[in-house]
């Protein structure tokens, strides 16, 4: 399954960013995400997108150019085009909860599968400017929800921050 266009809106409401995709078989796929979900999404594309780059770079090297693609596809994209709902929805037409994610980088594809509250899981390919599309999206959803957990926030992290574990203890 390939993706063909996202969509997605921050629901005050429910405080979780509403996240549909359509593909190119004519699907409709809608997902809830909290902010808990969307931290570690943005985190583990910009982790797998980094391993990509460092087969080629050094990290010093692999870190900018993956900060300068980012930013330029964010600056290329189309925020006003309308959203095409699809005539299948395979899942249901309501939004189910994402509950956690798996995130792997094969050869020049990415692999992104969602696991839902309902037990079921969604699984989709796309290569890594797709994915770059998806993180523009939803870091603009994150600012929208202000959150503060985008990708200028997850870079700004140092290592033992960003991966800190539960057992961190904060005064």
């Amino acid at each position: 399954m390939s993706i063909k266009q996202f969509n997605g809106e921050w629901v005050c409401k429910e405080d979780r960013v509403l996240f549909r995709f359509n593909t190119s078989e004519d699907q409709e796929f809608s997902f809830w995400l909290t902010r808990f979900v969307l931290k570690g999404l943005i985190q583990g594309a910009q982790h797998v997108t980094m391993q990509a780059l460092e087969q080629m770079h050094t990290p010093q090297v692999a870190q900018v150019m993956q900060t300068f693609q980012q930013a330029s596809v964010t600056q290329q994209l189309n925020f006003e085009e309308d959203f095409q709902p699809a005539k299948e929805k395979p899942m249901g037409d309501s939004p189910l909860l994402v509950t956690g994610l798996h995130l792997n980088h094969e050869g020049e594809r990415v692999s992104l599968k969602f696991d839902l509250d309902t037990g079921k899981a969604v699984h989709v390919e796309m290569n890594p400017t797709v994915l770059q599309v998806m993180l523009a999206l939803l870091d603009k959803l994150q600012a929208n929800a202000n959150w503060g957990v985008g990708l200028t926030e997850v870079e700004a992290l140092s290592p033992s921050v960003a991966h800190a574990s539960a057992s961190t203890l904060m005064h």
